[in-house]
């Protein structure tokens, strides 16, 4: 699982992303770019119009945190140790925010208004999706937080920009489920510390 959070939740947001076309007078259709922000070596190679995820903030989400032990139906991240076999007993999961930043450069205006109504209606529409995660075969929770408009001249040319600030839920799990897989132990016991008669 190490290595695998984050990682597998910023590949299913680029898929989610990598199929909007915009037309013009030049080509019927062409395929906008998704790019990770970093490294900016990925950047310098993008012809407009393109996107740039960048993943802003990432925070425990204490407001649906739960204590206690569960049977997990799933594998995270697609279970990097192979012995683990699901269901499984472990912690609650903890869960996290995770925040991005997508944003869209267009040079034409009629790109960038194809990009706005994509990204407005078809993917983000309604303000909640769901997102899909092959390496553990879940589906996040998803959420279009807002949008700015960020248009400028540089260079006297017009460059046309939004930035759209979506949440992702997550959730990263506490311990090692190696540990807790190979133990196979189930509950024998429940510890009650408060009067049940009060």
């Amino acid at each position: 699982m190490a290595g695998q959070w984050l990682i597998n939740e910023d590949k299913a947001l680029r898929e989610w992303l990598k199929d909007i076309y915009v037309a013009d007078e030049k080509a019927p259709s062409r395929k906008v770019g998704v790019w990770f922000g970093q490294p900016d070596v990925e950047i310098t190679e993008q012809t407009y119009p393109y996107m740039t995820i960048d993943l802003i903030d990432a925070r425990e989400a204490t407001e649906r945190a739960m204590r206690g032990k569960v049977w997990l139906q799933y594998a995270p991240d697609g279970g990097d140790n192979p012995s683990v076999v699901t269901p499984y007993y472990t912690d609650y999961p903890i869960p996290y925010d995770l925040d991005y930043q997508i944003t869209t450069y267009a040079r034409h205006p009629r790109h960038d208004r194809v990009l706005m109504r994509a990204l407005l209606q078809d993917k983000f529409g309604g303000r909640m999706h769901s997102l899909y995660i092959p390496e553990d075969d879940t589906v996040r929770s998803m959420f279009l937080m807002g949008q700015q408009k960020r248009d400028k001249t540089e260079d006297k040319r017009r460059l046309f920009s939004n930035a759209y600030t979506v949440r992702v839920y997550s959730e990263l799990l506490p311990v090692d489920i190696s540990t807790l897989a190979a133990a196979g132990h189930p509950v024998q016991t429940v510890n009650v510390s408060y009067p049940l008669n009060p």
